[in-house]
């Protein structure tokens, strides 16, 4: 890692799910690669109104389960510009007072840059900031079964991100948009009969409506080989949600969720790090109330040779 800003690679402990810009970019032939395996796990649900119910009537404990794999890369491209890629293999399997439903497949990947916008105007306070721009693409997987591997539209997002690193402290946050596209082009349906063909729902194109995205984190690395963070993030449809989802209805139109939780690298030699995440959900609106915990190994590289 390079010495002088040690909050970068703390900075990508990231929830995969994320479409923040990060305050700092990479340094060109800098790469960041992470292989990470997320469980997510849910009994209750917060309804269109807030309120917290089952996730799946007449079940008792947990009825949601999301065990997935993710790849994420990032690396310096130009002077001030980072490229960024991502790929999600989905695990997802729920149950009802009657069945289980599992799907296995190929989520969304995502491809991004982050423009360091210091370069042109800089901040007062040593402040750092950048854009970031992502597309988040279905990759032809099928979307109305019980459960989906994602809700099958094409997602694009801008965002910016402020931070300040100060030796071995950083803090950063970040503000942004996200367009939910109508376009379901890059995901497809298959033919069935709800209540006669059991896992799969009407196949709909409906607008799921754009977002609005906050991310507040901070971090400390007090050893070369140790460093923790603490985060949270909130996605905010900006129509309020109205229409519930269930088992049978499983990807809500809008949703309303904050995420909080804590993150830990442990480097036990200079290119490979140990990465664990923890979230909580402490408030939502059309979303499951889960525990995600994320496992995942990562390495700091550069690829002109110079020191990682």
């Amino acid at each position: 890692m390079h010495a002088r800003t040690p909050w970068i690679a703390l900075a990508a402990l990231l929830l995969p799910a994320t479409a923040l810009a990060g305050a700092w970019t990479r340094p060109v032939g800098n790469v960041y690669a992470k292989l990470a395996y997320g469980a997510s796990t849910a009994a209750d649900q917060y309804t269109f109104d807030g309120r917290r119910k089952p996730y799946a009537d007449n079940v008792e404990g947990a009825s949601f389960f999301d065990r997935s794999a993710y790849a994420y890369a990032e690396g310096g491209a130009l002077d001030g510009l980072t490229v960024i890629g991502g790929l999600s293999y989905k695990r997802v399997f729920v149950v009802d007072e009657a069945f289980r439903y599992e799907r296995t497949r190929l989520g969304d990947a995502r491809l991004g840059l982050r423009a360091d916008l210091g370069r042109w105007l800089a901040l007062p306070w040593g402040l750092a900031w950048a854009a970031e721009l992502r597309l988040d693409l279905p990759t032809g997987y099928v979307r109305n079964t019980v459960p989906a591997p994602g809700a099958g539209n094409v997602d694009g997002s801008l965002s910016i991100g402020v931070g300040l690193g100060r030796a071995a402290f950083y803090a950063q946050g970040g503000l942004g948009l996200r367009v939910r596209t109508p376009w379901y082009g890059l995901s497809g349906t298959v033919a069935c009969n709800p209540g006669v063909h059991r896992g799969c729902v009407p196949a709909e194109t409906a607008d799921p409506g754009d977002e609005l995205l906050a991310r507040v984190e901070a971090g400390w690395t007090p050893w070369s080989w140790l460093a923790v963070q603490a985060l949270a993030e909130a996605t905010l449809s900006f129509e309020a949600p109205a229409t519930g989802f269930s088992v049978s209805q499983p990807t809500p139109t809008h949703r309303r969720v904050l995420k909080a939780g804590a993150g830990l690298m442990l480097r036990p030699i200079r290119a490979l790090a140990f990465e664990a995440q923890v979230f909580v959900t402490p408030w939502g609106q059309n979303t499951v109330d889960s525990l995600d915990v994320f496992l995942g190994l990562s390495s700091e590289f550069d690829l002109l040779g110079g020191p990682g």
